[in-house]
């Protein structure tokens, strides 16, 4: 049967180049690449016939070399120049956002090139002719592209522009996408800090069960306790009745993720003798909106380890409740279930200069006993502090 007429005509309006192809896959792995975006800007100069492509993600200033990615090195202090000093004379900024320009379009040549920009530091490199482009969008993500040839290869002409602009919403779409998920890392980040603090190990596991992420304090709890172990990659017991009783949680909880039962829970408290009074809380984590996969985070699993050290700094005790070094050292002892005697020990003072620090505690915080004062830190913000 042949094909409709005009389909391969039609076909034609959507086929691209191999080359094109290339450079929109590199582009798609930008961010992600090893090292990032330096492969696309590599191609992105081949296709535009530029010798050097910079990709600037947050523009030096001040105090902050900011995050400046390049196709080619030309040397280390030629970098380093631009990032610590140079930056601040450079004329060639702040162009009008999704437009191209070259250094003549933009600006007078004569200013340009008699500037001490120019003169400095671009001219020694052999660099002449600069193309540019200023991405941004509505929700801040902004960057900067600049292109340079040197002397002898002449300047950008209106074709290369033109493959320029075309590709301008394409870059700015995948930076929103490195900006959004580089937001979530952050707040990923935030919060697994904030639990390590707390010393509440966390373990995300996949649909095989197996960890594809864990805290900190996971990975001390791992490395610390011998009743739990990792066995190709999945958590184990050693009791096996608390074994057992895990994996029962795990499949009931496994099964919820995949009904999408996010708000479905099982609590477990160990019994074996080197885990005495340990709890373990299962919840399943929502099915994402993504393809479906094996490795896809599927069951988070919380330990509480009433034997790990609960951490907080001592200057942020002695902000939010007035103590002295002295007394917020004795506090955090007394916290982590010291009696008076064993953190009077540590600190190596006597038990009448323990007992004054903990009148002056109690006196600063309202409280008139051990165990509200150990309730009050451990409930403080000091515990996420860093």
């Amino acid at each position: 049967m042949s094909p409709p007429e005009g389909l391969w005509a039609a076909m034609d309006d959507y086929r691209i180049s191999d080359n094109m192809n290339d450079l929109l896959l590199a582009l798609s792995r930008g961010p992600v690449a090893d090292p990032p975006w330096r492969e696309f800007l590599r191609l992105l100069g081949g296709a535009l016939g530029a010798d050097f492509v910079t990709l600037i993600l947050r523009a030096p200033r001040p105090g902050d070399a900011g995050l400046v990615i390049n196709s080619v090195v030309l040397s280390p202090s030629v970098f380093d120049a631009y990032n610590s000093d140079f930056f601040a004379l450079d004329p060639f900024v702040n162009l009008p956002t999704g437009e191209v320009f070259t250094v003549e379009e933009f600006m007078a040549a004569e200013d340009y090139y008699s500037s001490d920009y120019y003169r400095q530091y671009v001219a020694p490199t052999g660099i002449r002719h600069l193309m540019g482009a200023d991405l941004g969008d509505s929700q801040g993500n902004s960057a900067r592209l600049r292109f340079a040839r040197l002397a002898e290869h002449g300047n950008f002409c209106q074709a290369e522009r033109d493959l320029c602009r075309t590709l301008l919403p394409h870059i700015q779409q995948t930076l929103r996408l490195q900006a959004r998920i580089a937001r979530v890392e952050s707040e990923r980040s935030l919060f697994a800090a904030a639990m390590d603090r707390m010393a509440m190990a966390a373990f995300i596991l996949d649909r095989n069960a197996r960890i594809r992420h864990s805290n900190r304090a996971a990975e001390r709890l791992l490395a610390e306790r011998p009743w739990l172990s990792v066995d190709d990659g999945q958590l184990r017991l050693s009791h096996r009745p608390d074994q057992r009783a895990f994996r029962e949680c795990l499949d009931d909880v496994m099964s919820a993720h995949l009904r999408g039962e996010p708000s479905f829970i099982k609590a477990l408290r160990l019994e074996g003798e080197q885990a005495p009074g340990v709890g373990m809380l299962l919840r399943p984590l929502p099915l994402v909106d993504a393809p479906d996969g094996s490795r896809n985070p599927s069951v988070a699993i919380f330990v509480s380890d009433p034997y790990q050290p609960r951490e907080a700094p001592a200057d942020l005790l002695m902000t939010l409740f007035g103590f002295t070094r002295a007394e917020a050292n004795l506090s955090l002892l007394l916290a982590n279930g010291a009696t008076l005697d064993e953190a009077c020990e540590q600190l190596h003072i006597s038990r009448n200069t323990g007992k004054s620090h903990l009148s002056a505690v109690f006196s600063k915080t309202g409280v008139a006993r051990q165990t509200r004062l150990v309730q009050l830190i451990l409930r403080s913000v000091a515990q996420i502090g860093d």
